[in-house]
C-alpha cells in the first residue's frame, strides 16, 4: 500500500466525532460534498454536530416567536432538515410582519421586513396605499399597493444583532407593478429614485451603556434606482445626459464614472407562485464582527420627484449575504 493509501485508511479509522468535529470547521458546501467520500464520512457529515455549527446560536430563540411554530411541531427530523426548510422556506415571525432565513452557502441569517413592518409616508392613508392580501408569490399575507401621491419614501430599521456578525449584507426592495402604473418609470432629464444605507453603530440596541459611552459612529451610502428597468437604448441615452448635463454645469470634460450607473431591478428569484415579483438592489453594509448588539441599519427609498405616482406593490426590504459563491444542493 502506498503512503496515499495508508493515509486514507488512517483517516476512516477516526472516530466519528472527530471526523464531525473536523466537517463542522468548514462550510455547508464542503459538509455536503464529504458526505460522497465514504459511509463513515457521510454519518459524520449528516450529523446533528455538524448542521447544529452551521445554523445561528440564537436559531432557537428566533423559531421561539415563528408564527407557524416549526420548533414545536417536530417539523424536522435532523439539524440537517431544519437547515435546509430554513433555506428553502424562510418562516414567518412576529405576526408576519418579519421572515428569517438562511444563506444556503454559508448558514448566514436572511432577514425580510415586511411592508407592515416598514414605515411608508401616507401609508395610513387609505387614499393613498391599499392593503392586499394573498397576491401570488408573496411571502407574506399582506402587501402594499401605491393608489396616487407625489412623495415616494420607504424605510426600514434593523438592529443588526438580528444579523450574522462579519458579515456583509446587501439590502433589496421587493415589489411588483399593479395592472395600472404611472410616474414610475425612468426618464431622461428627470431626477432618478435615492436609496440611502445608513449604519449607526453604538446606538439603539437593547444592551445598556453608561452616560459616558463612546459616541456614536455612522456610515452612509447612496445609490441611484431605477424601478421600472429601461432598455438597452435608453439606458445609454440615459447615462449620455447624465455627462451632458455635468459638462454643461461644469464646463469642463467629465469622465464617465461607473458609480453614476443606475441600479435596475431583476426578476425575483425563489420567490414562488408566481406574481411578477422583482427586486432592486438598495445599498450594502457590513456587520461587524463583535455582532453589532447596538447597531442599527436604516434602508430607505425616497422618490420626490413631484410626479403623481401610482400602481406599486411593496411586499418589503429584504436583507441577505453578499456572495458570489455557486449553490449547493443539501441532498448529496
Amino acid at each position: 500500500m502506498d503512503c496515499e493509501g495508508a493515509a486514507a485508511a488512517e483517516i476512516y479509522r477516526l472516530p466519528e466525532e472527530c471526523v464531525a468535529y473536523a466537517i463542522s470547521m468548514t462550510t455547508p458546501g464542503d459538509a455536503c460534498h464529504s458526505s460522497a467520500v465514504s459511509p463513515a464520512f457521510r454519518a459524520a457529515a449528516d450529523s446533528d454536530a455538524v448542521w447544529d455549527s452551521f445554523l445561528p446560536p440564537d436559531h432557537a430563540a428566533i423559531l421561539a416567536r415563528a408564527d407557524d411554530g416549526i420548533a414545536a411541531a417536530g417539523e424536522c427530523a435532523s439539524k440537517k432538515d431544519l437547515f435546509a426548510r430554513l433555506c428553502g422556506r424562510p418562516v414567518l415571525l412576529d405576526d408576519a410582519t418579519m421572515s428569517f432565513g438562511l444563506d444556503r452557502r454559508s448558514g448566514a441569517k436572511c432577514v425580510m421586513l415586511s411592508a407592515r413592518a416598514l414605515s411608508i409616508a401616507w401609508g395610513d392613508d387609505p387614499s393613498r396605499w391599499r392593503w392586499t392580501p394573498g397576491l401570488p408569490g408573496s411571502r407574506f399575507p399582506e402587501v402594499a399597493e401605491l393608489l396616487d401621491v407625489c412623495w415616494l419614501e420607504i424605510t426600514g430599521k434593523l438592529q443588526l444583532s438580528l444579523l450574522s456578525p462579519a458579515t456583509t449584507y446587501a439590502a433589496y426592495l421587493v415589489y411588483s407593478f399593479a395592472d395600472y402604473t404611472t410616474g414610475l418609470e425612468c426618464n431622461i432629464g428627470m431626477p432618478t429614485p435615492m436609496a440611502t444605507v445608513t449604519v449607526v453603530s453604538g446606538a439603539g440596541g437593547t444592551t445598556s451603556r453608561p452616560p459616558a459611552a463612546p459616541a456614536t459612529t455612522t456610515t452612509t451610502e447612496q445609490h441611484k434606482i431605477c424601478l421600472q428597468h429601461m432598455g438597452e437604448e435608453e439606458t445609454i441615452m440615459h447615462r449620455q445626459e447624465l455627462v451632458i448635463r455635468l459638462r454643461k454645469a461644469f464646463g469642463r470634460t467629465v469622465r464617465f464614472d461607473p458609480d453614476m450607473d443606475i441600479r435596475c431591478p431583476r426578476p425575483r428569484d425563489g420567490g414562488g407562485g408566481g406574481g411578477g415579483w422583482r427586486e432592486v438592489e438598495l445599498g450594502e453594509f457590513a456587520v461587524p464582527a463583535a455582532g453589532g448588539e447596538d447597531g442599527v441599519v436604516e434602508v430607505s427609498f425616497k422618490e420626490e420627484t413631484g410626479r403623481w405616482k401610482t400602481g406599486l406593490i411593496v411586499q418589503g426590504i429584504e436583507l441577505r449575504p453578499k456572495c458570489t459563491s455557486k449553490l449547493i444542493k443539501l441532498d448529496s
